[in-house]
């Protein structure tokens, strides 16, 4: 008799164990219409299923930053910040505690959050299909009705390519995208005649009083000539010289003999201040400088005359100009990232206040994995991450 208790309470024992264990599951997951293929496998606890934190996250747009100290996962989007501790069944989204039925998990070096928790607190669907194993997220797929988007031209060709993949997936999707200038953007944003507001400048401490500002892309400022001048590289102060008028002749910095021809932004350009911050000592840009209100028109002056220098975004760079070395430093992906270009900077979308529906999705799909690859990129810009 006491052989058969002791069997019968292993045996409890083990089936008790097994139900409250972790398992590897084999569950198909998609994103927005794209199947995902994760690292780590999802999980399974108590038959809530789990799924990498940072794979998901970056997928649909959030930022992640891990405390090891508190075991603690801050996964922030546009509109929503949800915090996740590990082994604990409670849960925070924008500061309001709430319940989960499993807790988060580590996994080797993962954080495993519960998907349909995670999902549904920044307003995504979940839906998951017991007997194919799928658990299909919609996020991006959702959207419908009108977003208004202006400002930074420098930003533009990101923020419209990406408002036609968005619209291409969503019938009823508008989204309106124009550009005007940083200046425009912060204002118009301010103002709220515009959903957000597109800057290729860092915001001042007065705009961010009322303003929030998220970083969407890295980018690099390149100074540009005609193909067919000779100089290749300009030290700071050259740069800094030749942009305030003080030297006037290509000669004095090696090149052919002519007239230094200065072509600018106007002023409330976002590209213009930052150029105007970083290498010029705050002074403003010579006023004998001709100045242009786009990207591409600044370019296109400075393809049309062999005396002229310009700046503009590395993303607009081709081979109607030539963009010369700062400091010995070539303006590019890799020397933006890694610091050593002395005009690297980030471009920015704002809103008045921390956004809600469209507009913070529109972000979060800016920073997502699919459009800083595909977009981002492509575009000639650098990549956040």
């Amino acid at each position: 008799m006491k052989r058969k208790i002791l069997v019968l309470a292993i045996v409890v024992a083990l089936s008790m164990l097994f139900a409250t264990s972790l398992f590897a599951a084999d569950i198909t997951l998609i994103i927005d219409g794209v199947r995902q293929n994760p690292a780590v496998a999802p999980i399974v606890d108590n038959g809530v299923t789990l799924v990498p934190l940072r794979l998901i996250s970056e997928t649909l747009g959030a930022d992640v930053d891990w405390d090891g100290g508190k075991q603690q996962a801050t996964i922030t989007t546009a509109g929503y910040t949800v915090v996740f501790t590990i082994d604990s069944q409670s849960y925070t989204v924008n500061g309001a505690s709430k319940t989960l039925t499993s807790p988060a998990k580590l996994s080797g070096n993962s954080t495993m959050v519960p998907i349909r928790a995670f999902a549904e607190s920044i307003g995504a669907t979940v839906d998951y299909n017991a007997a194919a194993n799928v658990a299909a997220i919609d996020y991006f797929t959702t959207m419908a009705g009108d977003l208004k988007v202006n400002g930074s031209t420098t930003l533009q060709p990101i923020a419209q390519t990406a408002a036609d993949k968005l619209m291409s997936i969503n019938s009823k999707l508008s989204i309106t995208v124009a550009g005007g200038g940083s200046g425009t953007g912060i204002k118009d944003a301010a103002a709220g005649t515009v959903n957000i507001g597109m800057s290729s400048r860092e915001l001042t401490a007065d705009e961010l009083k009322e303003l929030n500002a998220y970083a969407v892309a890295n980018d690099g400022i390149a100074i540009i000539v005609h193909p067919d001048n000779p100089v290749t590289n300009l030290s700071v102060e050259e740069a800094s010289k030749l942009f305030l008028g003080e030297t006037r002749n290509w000669a004095d910095v090696g090149g052919a003999t002519g007239p230094v021809m200065v072509m600018t932004r106007e002023t409330g350009s976002g590209t213009r201040a930052t150029l105007e911050e970083m290498i010029l000592n705050k002074e403003s840009v010579v006023e004998t400088a001709t100045p242009f209100t786009s990207s591409t028109l600044i370019k296109q002056a400075v393809a049309r005359d062999k005396n002229a220098i310009g700046f503009d975004s590395i993303g607009f760079v081709d081979n109607t100009v030539k963009a010369v070395g700062l400091g010995g430093v070539s303006a590019n992906a890799s020397t933006v990232i890694g610091g050593s270009y002395a005009m690297g900077r980030q471009l920015f979308c704002c809103t008045k206040g921390r956004p809600t529906g469209l507009a913070a999705m529109y972000i979060d799909y800016l920073k997502s994995a699919d459009c800083q690859e595909n977009i981002v990129v492509n575009e000639g810009y650098v990549k956040l991450r």
